[in-house]
C-alpha cells in the first residue's frame, strides 16, 4: 500500500499505517496456498500472488468508496472532478457562533451593575477556539480563491477554444456552400471531358486519359458527398428546434451517406444492432448526433489505416441502458492505450498531428472528441472508452438520456 501511494495510484490516505486487520483464509479451501516448512508464513507461489493482488483491489476499492463519499477526489487523473469547497462565509460563521454561545461581552455586563461579582461573569471562549476557527476560515478562503482561479483558468481555456471552432465554423460553412454550388457545374464538364475522350481514336492515349478521368470523378465524388454532408448539417444548424431522435434511423441513415464512400476506402459497415428497435434520444439537437458519428468514424478510419489491416470493419450498435441510451462505436484499428483512455477527451489532445489525403479524415485538432464530451454531458450523459467486442480493437461509447427519461 505503501508503494500504491507513493505512485499517486491512489490519493485519499491509504498507506500501510492507516489500516489495521487481518485475512481469513481455510486449508481445505485453499489447496494451493502452501505453508512455509516453519509454518510461520505462505510459499509466494502463484496462488499467493494472486490473494495478495486481490486483498490489495479490496482495500484500494473501499478507499475509493469512502473518497467518493466524502466528495473527495479519488485518483490523480479522476476526469470530471470538481471540489465542493467550504464557503469561508460558514467557517467565519463558526468562529461568531464560538463567541455568541460563551455569553454577553463586557458591555452588557456593564448595563447590568457592578453588583455582578467577578465569579458570576461568563467567561470568554477559550483563545485557542477563536484561534482555530478563524485559521479554518482563512484555509477555505485560501482554498476558495485556488478553485475560483482555476475555474476562471478553465474558462479562459473553453472560450479560446469556442472561438477557434467559430472560426472554423465559417470557414467548414463557405466551404459547404461553395462544394455545393459548384457540383453541378463540375459534374457537366467531366462529362463533356468523358465525350471528347470517347471521340479519341484508339489508342494508348484515349486508355491513358480514360484512367485520369476515372480517377477524377473518384475524387470529385468523394469531394462531392462529404460537401453535401457538410451542407446538409450546417442546413440542420440553422434550426435551433430540438426533437427527440430515433436512434436507429439515425445510425443507419449515417451509415448510408457514407457506404459509397466507405467501400472506396475497403471499409466495411457491420449489421447496426439496435435494442430497442423504437429507442429514442432526449430531445436534441439533429446536427448534433450526426457530428458525434462523424467524429468517430474519422477517428476510425485514421487508427484503421496505421493498423493497416487487410479488412477494415466498423459496427455501430445501441441499447437502452437504464434511463440513457448508449450509442457503441468500434473499428478494428490500433485501439487507444489504457493510458490515454481519460486524456483522449481532453481539449487539443491529439495522436494525428498529420494525415493521409482521404477526403474524410484530416489532421487532428485535438477538439473533436471533447466537442462529443460536451455534447453528451449537456444531454445528460457522458462518454467513456468502453470494452471492444470480439475482432474488435477500440470501443467508444457515448451516452445521453433516453426519451424514457421524461415520461
Amino acid at each position: 500500500m505503501d508503494s500504491s501511494a507513493s505512485r499517486r495510484e491512489f490519493i485519499a490516505p491509504g498507506n500501510n499505517r492507516n489500516f489495521f486487520g487481518q485475512v481469513s483464509i481455510a486449508s481445505d479451501e485453499n489447496p494451493l496456498l502452501e505453508e512455509t516448512a516453519s509454518r510461520e508464513g505462505l510459499v509466494e507461489n502463484e496462488a499467493f500472488d494472486e490473494l495478495q493482488d486481490f486483498s490489495k483491489k479490496s482495500i484500494v476499492w473501499a478507499i475509493a468508496r469512502i473518497a467518493a463519499a466524502r466528495n473527495r477526489k479519488q485518483t490523480a487523473s479522476q476526469p470530471g472532478f470538481v471540489s465542493q469547497v467550504r464557503p469561508p462565509s460558514q467557517s467565519i460563521r463558526t468562529a461568531i457562533e464560538l463567541l455568541e454561545d460563551e455569553g454577553p461581552g463586557n458591555g452588557e455586563e456593564s448595563e447590568k451593575g457592578s453588583d455582578e461579582t467577578a465569579s458570576t461573569r461568563p467567561s470568554l471562549p477559550p483563545k485557542e477556539k477563536i484561534l482555530g476557527a478563524l485559521k479554518a476560515a482563512e484555509k477555505d478562503a485560501k482554498a476558495t480563491e485556488e478553485e475560483f482561479e482555476r475555474q476562471r483558468q478553465a474558462s479562459l481555456h473553453y472560450e479560446a477554444m469556442l472561438r477557434l471552432l467559430a472560426s472554423l465554423g465559417l470557414s467548414i460553412s463557405v466551404f459547404g456552400h461553395e462544394v455545393k454550388g459548384a457540383q453541378e457545374a463540375i459534374r457537366a464538364r467531366l462529362q463533356l471531358l468523358e465525350d471528347d475522350i470517347g471521340a479519341l481514336p484508339e489508342g494508348d492515349q484515349r486508355e491513358d486519359l480514360r484512367r485520369q478521368h476515372e480517377k477524377l470523378e473518384d475524387s470529385t465524388r468523394r469531394l462531392f458527398d462529404i460537401g453535401g454532408y457538410i451542407a446538409g448539417l450546417m442546413s440542420k444548424t440553422e434550426s435551433r428546434d430540438l426533437r427527440e431522435l430515433s436512434v436507429s434511423g439515425a445510425l443507419r441513415r449515417f451509415s448510408e451517406q457514407f457506404e459509397s464512400y466507405m467501400s472506396k476506402q475497403r471499409v466495411e459497415f457491420d449489421p447496426i444492432n439496435v435494442v430497442p428497435s423504437n429507442l429514442r434520444t432526449i430531445e436534441m439537437h439533429a446536427s448534433e448526433l450526426d457530428s458525434v458519428l462523424l467524429n468517430f468514424l474519422t477517428n476510425s478510419i485514421k487508427s484503421m489505416k496505421k493498423a493497416k489491416v487487410p479488412k477494415r470493419r466498423i459496427r455501430m450498435d445501441a441499447k437502452l441502458h437504464g434511463k440513457h441510451v448508449v450509442i457503441g462505436f468500434e473499428d478494428n484499428g490500433v485501439g487507444i492505450p489504457e493510458n490515454q483512455h481519460d486524456r483522449i477527451f481532453d481539449a487539443f489532445f491529439t495522436t494525428t498531428l498529420t494525415a493521409e489525403d482521404d477526403g474524410v479524415a484530416g489532421p487532428g485538432t485535438g477538439l473533436g472528441l471533447k466537442i462529443v464530451s460536451d455534447i453528451a454531458k449537456s444531454y445528460g450523459g457522458d462518454v467513456s472508452v468502453g470494452e471492444p467486442s470480439d475482432g474488435f480493437a477500440c470501443r467508444i461509447e457515448f451516452r445521453i438520456l433516453s426519451n424514457e427519461d421524461e415520461k
